[in-house]
């Protein structure tokens, strides 16, 4: 009987359908029902023995995999690889499979409310209300602000498809998608072109060592004055002395960022034209559920291969 082994949390509570379907196919499955990520030294424990695993943000390093002398296939629950040793991976013949488009929606959700919130100074607003003081802050509209999105695959085409709605004008680049595979209210550039001409930049970049700190000093003094950022994606994919910088500076009016919040320090995130929320765009029972299915329909789909 082949083992699987689910990490992500979210499975003990919600995912008994998947579990079952797996169970069903005669696979023993492991559930992480601890209420907290696997520490390493679990995962030691349990890597030998299992012929794949769904995991999330376990940190699936050379040492873990080298461990596992059955693994077949890893299972991305959500679509960033950044926390697998993929070279190892693909050096053992392990399969590694992400859930692309489960959580599209939701993210791409989340930045446009991101987008709108900054420009309209929501945040403080809230807090200003929240402690008593009434005083009306003047935002900005959507409508004709240019809007530069860094990466194109799902969310970032979401992204601009609402965008689009609210009469933006919208410049893109990604390296792997052409003036073809967009829609002709998107206008591809190259990224230098897209951090001059832009009012407002959203991040939705894979964290690879081409992307780490593509946001950094040198890329932040060809923007606009006063630009704002949106990151859903990784915090890596920013330099955080660089952002708060430019913050410090107002070269940058308002950053909007959901990421781990380890990767950002304490003095920035006291800033006042910095927000941060802790890498939930995805959070949706929508997207749980499209999450749960397409990761273990991957398993399913190749550990039989």
């Amino acid at each position: 009987m082949k083992t699987i082994l689910i990490t992500p949390r979210p499975f003990h509570e919600k995912g008994s359908e998947q579990i079952e379907k797996l169970e069903q196919l005669g696979y023993n499955v492991i559930v992480n029902d601890t209420g907290k990520r696997y520490t390493k030294e679990q995962l030691m424990e349990l890597m030998p023995d299992i012929d794949a695993i769904l995991t999330g943000n376990d940190p699936l390093d050379k040492e873990l995999l080298t461990l596992s002398k059955k693994l077949k296939v890893i299972s991305k629950y959500g679509v960033g690889l950044d926390n697998i040793d993929l070279k190892y991976a693909n050096e053992k013949g392990i399969k590694v499979c992400k859930a692309l488009g489960a959580n599209s929606i939701s993210v791409a959700e989340s930045a446009m409310m991101m987008i709108l919130t900054s420009l309209r100074q929501y945040y403080s607003l809230c807090h200003n209300s929240k402690t008593g003081i009434e005083k009306r802050l003047m935002g900005r509209e959507a409508k004709g602000k240019t809007l530069g999105i860094l990466g194109l695959g799902a969310i970032g085409k979401n992204v601009a498809r609402f965008a689009h709605a609210f009469e933006m004008n919208i410049v893109g680049y990604d390296p792997y998608i052409s003036q073809q595979q967009v829609e002709d209210y998107v206008t591809m550039k190259s990224f230098e072109e897209v951090l001059e001409q832009s009012d407002i930049i959203t991040l939705h970049l894979p964290l690879l060592e081409s992307t780490k700190n593509i946001i950094n000093d040198v890329s932040i003094s060809k923007m606009k004055d006063g630009v704002i950022i949106i990151n859903t994606a990784r915090g890596g994919l920013i330099d955080s002395k660089a952002l708060f910088n430019a913050l410090q500076t107002a070269k940058l009016s308002f950053v909007s960022e959901d990421v781990e919040l380890k990767e950002r320090s304490e003095e920035l995130k006291q800033m006042e034209r910095y927000n941060i929320t802790p890498h939930a765009a995805s959070f949706t029972l929508e997207a749980d559920q499209n999450t749960m299915q397409i990761a273990v329909q991957n398993i399913i789909d190749n550990l039989e291969e």
